[in-house]
This record gives C-alpha cells, structure tokens and sequence, in this order.
C-alpha cells in the first residue's frame, strides 16, 4: 500500500492492506519526497532559525540495496545552529521505537536538535550539526504499511542499523553540499537513550569506526528471557527511597510481597478453584471475563510508573496507602482471611488505576476498563492493527525476532516479588504468535530457534569491547583515571534495566569500570535515560534538575570534547 509522504496512520483499530512482497509496484516506498509535501510537524520544527528537514532515500533491504524491493525515504531533521563549518563534527540521535515528531516539535518545551537535551548540549560544545532521524517501521519512515511476519523481515538490528550507517555516509545537508561532515570526513557522535542507546551500542558493534564516539544511555547491550531484576531494581528504589531497610513493619516491599503471596496462592494454586480465583478478580475489581496471567499484570501495572514519568510520587504514594498497618484482616466466605494489605491495595487499585489503565486508547470506547490487558483476543486492536498508527506492536517485533526479549518477570521463589509470578516469560513469549502468525512461509525470529543467547552470541553482549563510548546507568568503580574526571563515587541507582546494561552487578568481573576509552556512570536518584534533559529542557515542565544528572551532563561533556580534540581527519586515499 503506497501512502503520501508523512502520512502517520493514526493508531484505530482495523488490519491495514498487507502489502504483498510479491510484485511491484505495489511494493515500493511508503513516503516519497518527490511527491505530495512533508509531515505536518516539519513547518514546527523549521520555525527554529538553522533547522531543516527531509527525506533521505534509504534501500528497502540493505543486503541487497539494488534488489527488487527497491528504495523508501526516511525522514530526519537537522539544525546547524552550532555547526562551525566544513568539516564540523555531528551530533545524530533517532528516537528508535517512537514516531520523531515528539522529538523535533518543541511543544513539551525540549527538542532533541537543540541544547534543552544532551544532542544539543554536545553540540554546542564541540561546533556540532544536530540530526533526529526516524527510525524505519516507525512514524512516517517506513518501507511498507501492513505491517506482518513477511513485511517485518526487514525491521532488523542489522537494517536499522545500515540505515543509520548510510545516512552517516552519504548525506547531503542543505549548508555542506560538498559533505564535508559526512562521517568519513568529521567525527560523528551518536547520542541514544534505552532502545536507541541498544542500536547505537549494535552500531558500535557492526559497524566499527564509522562513529567517532556514542553516548548511549541504559543500553540493554545483554539481553535475556527471564529479567525479573526489572520488578527488583523497583522494589530496592522504593526501599532507598522510603528508607524501609529501617521499618519496622518490613515497608512497601513486604508488604506488595504479601499481597504477591495471597494472590498466587489462588492463581498458582496445585489445583485451580475457579470460584476462588473469580472471586479474587471480583475483590480487586475486575468484574469482566479476564485470563489469569492478564489479571496478575493489570495488578502489576501501577509498577510502570517507575520508568514512565520523571518522579517517583505515584508509586510511593502508592506504597503509602498500602502500607498502611492499622487495617485489619478480614474473613471471606470463599478467599478465606484476606491480610490488611491486601485490602489496602485492591481499594487503591481500584480507586486509582483500575479506570485509567487502558484510557489512553480511549478511541474504541471499551465499557472493560482493562479491556487493553487482554492478550488472548486475537481481535483485540493491539494484535489487529498491523500499521504504522500501533508502535507497540511493531517494537513487539524486535522484542520477538532478535530477540531482544528481557521480558519482565515475577522474582524466583525465595525471594521478595512486588508483582505475581503468574507473570512469567511464557506470558510475554506467548504475545509474539498472537502478533505475528507464519505470513507466506515467514515467521519471527525466536519462532524459528533465535533466543537472547544468540543474540548476545552475535553482539558481544556484556563483553563486547567498546571505543570512546560513555555508559550512564553505571557503575564508575573507583579511579577515573584516563577520563579527566578526578573522583568517582558510587552510588545505587533504580533504573529497571539496569541488569541488561554495562553496568549490571551480575555481568561477568562486575560492573564495567571507566577506562581511557570507556566513562560509566552510574546516576544517583536518576530514571530511565534522565539525563537526556538539561535544566533549560526541564523549565517548561517546572522541573528542577537533578544535581546528580547536571554533574553527569557536565563531565560527559568535558570528555566528548577530550575525544573530539583527538580526532584525526582521512588523509586522501585512505
């Protein structure tokens, strides 16, 4: 299906045309610069002096660039506000598994082409252009628009990858038609936070020497099948920041883990009592035909607020009305004694997240308020709307055909969980069939023996060896001899996916340490990719900066600059 350029489906529920991979020209470039005009965000963002944006012709599949499937165009924007000349350095980022126009438009009081975010703050400093480029398969940059097993064949980490590469190589900014700053010419930094922080670190890998330097932010760089430590690097940051080692009552976490255990008691029961476990549905509010496993997880959904927003005020607030001792235990009927916190927090699921948890896909007007939870219902319009208007499911892809995977699990047995061990990987594995069913003979990746093993086999995994890299979310481990930085103190820092990064305290040898090459750091009081955001990106919001993340921001800079001093332009002929 050829779309007009820009053209981004909005997310509804329906099964777009299924572009055949048979025969073009059916099968050709969902946006094509030559006609029609551009996303309607692009007159926002080159309202800014110095800011243009484009089209740039990408090949469909990059094994075979002269092949039959032909060419797409991708869409990117670039600001030259910095840009010191021929041969200045460049800034890129993509925002990976989300459309570009939250990136570029500068309606949330940052955009990621100027310095409210770390792009813009290197760029500054180093006399650099700053480029967003739209990851394929997402927004308006994508090949096809029915999105299948057949189709998604060609949204890989080597493809995504390629694009990236290609751009780098060959692009002609409308101020250096002679690309002088292409990056076989200038030193190119690639600045990326979680997925995009993964790419960049697959980049770095693949790709070597075609980036000069990358700061990449909680980068999964060893993927898994079973990442309970997600819900555990929660349940430690809620302790840190209630200070519960110290309570007397055992705090939020025992409390959530008690509630864990008289929830699993009926949903893991040795022999279901279907009564029972309708009547636990009914006590916490779900009161339409929902499946076991779906259930556990809208229990668990609160717990996303962690990753989700800057401040940990939801949870804890949370945490608050659940750890609230002076309710008593009651008698049911058919539950039988249910403890005082179990009370507690099926009164504030109901009352705070029951009603909202699907509301932002409010279009379809579901009477089910956890109507989006459902992953048995091949018609629900997570699994039925194969466009480009339904992200989720098309990062789903790269979670299933990698795999990337790390699914986020209950802790093993013996150990404290905040969330249900009903959650477990065959939960989040079983989602990738009802997505993405054999299409044509093509099927995903882990369908056809691909696991997180190999994957990491393929990438380097933790013991990759890396090159003018900056790791945040890490662990400095002592002297930062060789960086520039002087101390290095370390902190705990609560980002989920921590495990999956360099700085993970079960990767082989430790936490990566900091090295004339390599700076980790790891963020005291710091989110998921918090240091994305400078204190002038942060103004709108009313947000102040977190100090930790300004002294981070600051010595990043002063070693990028370090690095950049020490490029050494081609000579001609090499």
């Amino acid at each position: 299906m050829k779309l007009s350029p820009g053209v981004t489906l909005p997310f509804a529920a329906w099964i777009a045309p299924k572009t055949a991979l048979r025969g073009a020209p059916e099968v050709a470039a969902l946006s094509d610069s030559s006609k029609g005009g551009p996303p309607p965000f692009f007159s926002k963002a080159e309202a800014r002096p110095g800011v243009s944006c484009d089209w740039f012709t990408q090949p469909v599949d990059h094994d075979h660039p002269n092949g039959t499937l032909g060419t797409w165009t991708q869409q990117y924007c670039v600001s030259r506000e910095w840009w010191a000349g021929p041969g200045s350095p460049v800034v890129i980022m993509t925002p990976g598994e989300v459309p570009m126009v939250g990136s570029v438009s500068p309606g949330l009081g940052y955009t990621f082409i100027d310095n409210t975010t770390m792009v813009g703050m290197y760029a500054q400093a180093i006399g650099a252009a700053t480029v967003v480029l739209e990851h394929r398969f997402f927004g308006s940059s994508s090949p096809f628009d029915g999105m299948d097993s057949e189709t998604l064949q060609y949204l890989t980490m080597e493809q995504a990858a390629a694009d990236v590469v290609n751009f780098a190589r060959t692009i002609v900014f409308p101020f250096d038609l002679n690309q002088s700053s292409v990056a076989t010419k200038a030193p190119w930094v690639y600045w990326g936070a979680s997925y995009s922080a993964t790419l960049g670190s697959w980049i770095e890998h693949f790709h070597p020497g075609v980036f000069y330097a990358f700061h990449l932010s909680s980068a999964t760089v060893e993927a898994n099948s079973n990442n309970w430590y997600y819900y555990d690097a929660i349940r430690e940051g809620i302790n840190s920041k209630r200070n519960d080692t110290a309570s007397v009552s055992g705090g939020c976490s025992l409390a959530f883990s008690n509630v864990v255990k008289f929830v699993d008691s009926f949903l893991l029961a040795p022999t279901r009592n279907a009564t029972q476990v309708d009547a636990l549905k009914q006590f916490f509010g779900a009161t339409f035909p929902i499946e076991d496993d779906d259930f556990a997880y809208s229990l668990a959904s609160p717990f996303r607020y962690w990753q989700e927003t800057r401040g940990y005020r939801d949870i804890l607030n949370m945490c608050d009305a659940v750890d609230f001792s002076d309710t008593q235990a009651v008698q049911d009927d058919i539950l039988g004694t249910i403890p005082g916190v179990v009370t507690n927090y099926a009164a504030y699921f109901k009352q705070n997240f029951r009603d909202s948890t699907c509301t932002y896909f409010d279009v379809w007007g579901q009477e089910d308020p956890l109507w989006c939870l459902n992953t048995h219902d091949l018609l629900n319009p997570f699994f039925e709307a194969r466009t480009l208007g339904n992200p989720w499911r098309t990062w789903y892809w790269l979670l299933c055909n990698e795999p990337i995977a790390s699914w986020a699990t209950g802790a093993p047995a013996g150990k404290l969980s905040l969330v249900s061990r009903k959650i477990d990987s065959t939960y989040w594995q079983r989602q990738c069939e009802m997505h993405f069913p054999e299409t044509n003979g093509q099927e995903y990746g882990s369908a056809m023996g691909k696991t997180p093993d190999t994957l990491n086999k393929a990438t380097g995994g933790w013991l990759r060896n890396s090159t003018r890299v900056v790791y945040t979310t890490g662990d400095c481990g002592g002297d930062n001899e060789g960086t520039g930085l002087t101390t290095c103190v370390r902190y705990s820092e609560f980002d989920p996916w921590r495990s999956t990064t360099m700085s993970s305290e079960i990767r082989p040898g430790g936490p990566l340490k900091s090295s004339d090459n390599v700076a980790v750091f790891l963020i005291k009081n710091a989110q998921h990719g918090d240091e994305a955001f400078t204190a002038r990106g942060l103004e709108s919001s009313r947000t102040r900066i977190n100090p930790y993340v300004q002294e981070v921001q600051d010595k990043s800079v002063e070693i990028m600059k370090k690095w950049i001093s020490q490029y050494k332009a081609p000579t001609a002929g090499t």
